[in-house]
């Protein structure tokens, strides 16, 4: 697998895939959460919300662990049992994976990289809700989101933000961390001087679109151009149980529209497809998977791709690994495609950067602190304690 590495300002890492080399990765350390600056009190907090990944191979079981006994994230039988046990299975397995793409997950350095450039942004746009400060709120690898909360109490914060990392709402992922802040007060007063609000999905937000196409058009361009118009891109999203999406988990539907908003962006310049990764266990999943497409696209005697993975906002196993090694490099070599290439994830680009600060300065601005739509249930719900969280939600951030 050939690289055509790009340096930022957080990490230099191949992400570009065709058929030769390994990959190496190199991390920069950041911190979790810098301190202010000048010694100024921060008034808003932005809480970027996201699922994390372990810094380093040592914490993969705990990361595992805490996933697998998440019955928000995944519904086990007698899950106090099995899950601890699939945890310790698979830890060599992701260990080994993580050890491939540099030793830990860079998912916390990118989601500071972001929140520190959004930061930046709303103190020039929105000095009236000024000074901002970011803070990182995970749900299975630090900084825990229970840990998070402490440091925006004691910081004596005014507004806190609840700002989902992931554009398209899935009570799998979105709804677990809003499940596990409402947790943390349900054993706590809210602190009687600051306002809770909610950003809890921005799938068809124009500049995220917009980056994502910037993000396509850099890997079409490294195609030959009498072959360029045959590319298939191939948006790839982690996938969902069928029982999950069956009861109307929204995320299936809202990563369709990312896509069909991306395509439209680009005037539909080739052919394209919805397909679905990391599937685990023998349960049925949503698909086409991404890596079976690959198969048979070829098959069909396709030679040329490009992997979008279109539900993720920065660099983690999913991409580094599955996408990169896995399907790029491995999987191009056993079917004989002739290129395949990976476009980005948008980290620090500029236009996601105007993306995110757009998105918490109109919502800032509005009157609304929190969507109609997350306050209802999936139709055949069946989580008491989503329903305790929602009307919990319903409460706060209406008073």
């Amino acid at each position: 697998m050939s690289i055509n590495s790009r340096l930022s300002s957080l990490l230099f890492f191949g992400r570009q895939c065709t058929k030769s080399t390994a990959v190496t990765r190199c991390y920069a350390s950041v911190a979790a959460n810098p301190a202010d600056q000048d010694g100024v009190k921060p008034k808003t907090g932005i809480l970027m919300l996201n699922m994390g990944g372990p810094a380093n191979i040592s914490l993969v079981h705990d990361y595992l662990f805490r996933i697998m006994t998440d019955r928000d994230m995944i519904q086990l039988p007698v899950q106090s049992k099995l899950g601890p046990w699939i945890a310790k299975r698979r830890t060599p397995e992701v260990q080994k994976k993580y050890s491939e793409i540099g030793g830990g997950s860079p998912i916390l350095q990118w989601t500071n990289k972001q929140g520190e450039l959004l930061c930046k942004q709303l103190d020039k746009i929105s000095p009236e809700t000024a000074p901002h400060k970011h803070y990182v709120a995970f749900r299975y690898a630090d900084p825990l989101t229970e840990d998070t909360l402490e440091r925006i109490r004691n910081d004596g914060i005014q507004h806190t933000v609840l700002f989902s990392q992931y554009p398209q709402y899935s009570c799998s992922t979105s709804g677990s961390s809003f499940n596990a802040i409402y947790n943390y007060y349900r054993s706590r007063e809210l602190p009687n001087d600051m306002k809770l609000s909610v950003i809890d999905r921005w799938a068809t937000h124009p500049l995220l679109v917009k980056t994502f196409v910037e993000r396509i058009k850099e890997e079409l361009a490294q195609f030959p151009s009498e072959k360029r118009d045959d590319v298939i891109i191939l948006f790839s999203a982690h996938s969902l149980p069928l029982q999950v999406v069956n009861r109307g988990d929204s995320y299936p539907s809202e990563v369709g529209a990312t896509v069909a908003l991306v395509m439209k962006e680009l005037n539909n310049c080739n052919p394209y497809s919805l397909v679905w990764q990391s599937k685990v266990g023998p349960l049925p999943w949503l698909g086409p998977f991404t890596d079976e497409a690959l198969k048979d696209y070829v098959k069909q005697g396709k030679k040329n791709f490009i992997l979008v993975p279109i539900a993720f906002v920065n660099e983690h196993i999913e991409t580094l690994h599955e996408l990169d090694i896995e399907y790029c490099r491995e999987l191009a070599e056993e079917l004989g495609i002739e290129k395949i290439r990976r476009a980005a994830t948008p980290n620090d680009h500029p236009v996601f950067i105007d993306a995110l600060t757009d998105i918490v300065v109109s919502h800032l601005r509005s009157k609304q602190s929190v969507n109609p739509k997350f306050l209802i249930r999936c139709p055949h719900c069946v989580n008491l304690s989503c329903d305790a969280s929602k009307k919990w939600y319903a409460k706060i951030c209406k008073s």
